[in-house]
């Protein structure tokens, strides 16, 4: 799933937490993507490569390959979770959760052709081919379910 989405559906799920927590939330909600490629976004912007659509994958740097299955896996994120949890800090496991909610969007949002979704890494390459989040009727039907969902629970 794009990063908006991302942002806007954490933003909603959590929309009853306090602002700051919910600010904070989002920020989870958006960290794997922004973990894994940022660097390469920085990159292409400066040397203004910066394209908007899906580059070849042989011109993605190996590490990008690497952060995005260590921020996109259910595996990890339960580990972190856990230790949060046995440390009690009850606070950031809240926000915590909207990281897993960024994996369980992309894990029916991604397909086996560009960044699927490693859901247990490290111990199974396993993953699920979904709907291409880029595809045209699936963002019009994201963004008018945001819209309307909006509508709802904000005005």
């Amino acid at each position: 799933m794009d990063i908006i989405s991302h942002a806007l559906w954490t933003n909603l799920i959590f929309k009853e937490l306090p602002l700051e927590q919910r600010g904070m939330a989002v920020l989870f909600g958006v960290l794997p993507d922004l973990i894994s490629f940022s660097s390469l976004t920085i990159r292409h912007f400066v040397r203004k490569t910066l394209h908007f659509e899906a580059p070849p994958l042989a011109t993605i740097p190996r590490y990008v390959f690497k952060l995005y299955d260590v921020t996109h896996s259910l595996v990890i994120w339960l580990a972190i979770f856990l230790v949060l949890k046995i440390l009690g800090l009850d606070l950031v496991l809240v926000v915590f959760y909207a990281w897993g909610l960024h994996i369980l969007l992309d894990i029916f949002t991604h397909t086996t052709a560009f960044f699927p979704t490693p859901i247990l890494w490290p111990f199974s390459r396993f993953h699920f081919s979904g709907t291409n989040w880029s595809n045209k009727w699936f963002m019009l039907f994201n963004y008018a379910v945001l819209l309307f969902m909006y509508l709802v629970f904000y005005f």
